[in-house]
């Protein structure tokens, strides 16, 4: 197994990709943030770990955010090698790929939902202009179906769907000796966000069924996309498992019994914080995704007025 870590602006400053030694040829799983400084990171540790490009037989990506599969075209263009991904993943990339005025739409109406103002959703879709170029479309040779199988091209490796952080976010494992490639599904000192999708209904819920079999799994070394690897998996899925439930917690202290948006509870939730847009951006679709945790669970109301902006209340006690 070999680390390579490609650079990032901001935070956090750096990502984890990973070269997996096969029978024949190599696994590379993830790659970067489609910039220069990247690509030539990655391109070194390429060459020194596996020989050069044309070593690469498979590249599987974790998951869609452009940090991942941001190098994917060029790798593919570089290497020859098959594209992997999970089936919902590889499914909303290609529909953005073909469909972005789709996207925005749905993104829009998404923080109308919010109660978010409008030049704050302008400064949004504008950020999303910019950023696309770091993230070229790639063309997935096979997609990974089902909460688990057998990783082809790749003997002795399994994947596992890790749902959460995105619809189709997918794990690997080696049973042989306990090594799990997690992605962004277990981090060993921030919690992976969890918002609010056009997939899939309740991430929270997908996420703590996803860590239930990663546990299950008994992974002995957990390499996460960002950080440190993780020995003590089994205590660090724990305390994620808890984050989750604490997180569903701490926003349905925020509901009172006046209807409040999504974008209200936000600045209940951080109080006096100074947010950029990005930011903004997850505190919002993860506070939502709480909140549907909650109105699915009947513990608060979700009325939507004339303006589109949803707003929550307590429901009464009994």
């Amino acid at each position: 197994m070999w680390r390579i870590t490609t650079p990032m602006p901001g935070r956090p400053p750096e990502v984890h990709a990973y070269l997996a030694r096969l029978d024949a040829g190599w696994m590379l799983v993830d790659g970067g943030l489609g910039t220069e400084e990247a690509w030539a990171a990655l391109e070194a540790g390429v060459r020194e770990a596996a020989g050069g490009w044309r070593s690469v037989s498979v590249h599987v990506v974790t998951h869609m955010h452009m940090d991942h599969v941001g190098l994917a075209a060029r790798v593919r263009e570089a290497s020859g090698a098959p594209v992997l991904m999970g089936r919902l993943d590889a499914e909303r990339m290609a529909h953005a790929a073909a469909h972005p005025d789709d996207e925005a739409a749905y993104r829009r109406d998404l923080f109308r939902r919010c109660g978010a103002p409008a030049d704050w959703i302008d400064a949004v879709e504008s950020g999303h202009a910019r950023a696309r170029p770091l993230a070229p479309p790639v063309t997935v040779d096979g997609v990974l179906d089902g909460e688990a199988g057998d990783l082809f091209g790749a003997a002795g490796w399994r994947f596992a769907w890790t749902p959460g952080h995105t619809a189709g976010h997918i794990s690997l494992h080696r049973p042989m000796d306990g090594v799990l490639i997690a992605g962004d599904a277990v981090l060993p000192r921030i919690t992976p966000t969890l918002g609010v999708n056009r997939q899939r209904a309740d991430p929270v819920g997908d996420y703590v069924a996803a860590l239930d079999r990663l546990e299950a799994l008994g992974a002995r070394l957990i390499l996460p996309g960002h950080g440190d690897p993780v020995a003590d998996g089994g205590a660090r899925i724990g305390e994620l498992r808890a984050a989750a439930g604490g997180e569903t917690e701490t926003v349905a202290a925020l509901v009172d019994e006046s209807p409040a948006t999504p974008w209200e509870l936000v600045e209940r939730r951080y109080p006096g914080r100074e947010m950029g847009a990005a930011t903004r951006m997850l505190a919002l679709r993860e506070t939502l995704a709480h909140l549907d945790r909650l109105a699915g669970a009947g513990r608060v109301a979700r009325e939507r007025g004339g303006d589109g902006a949803e707003r929550f209340r307590r429901m009464p006690a009994g």
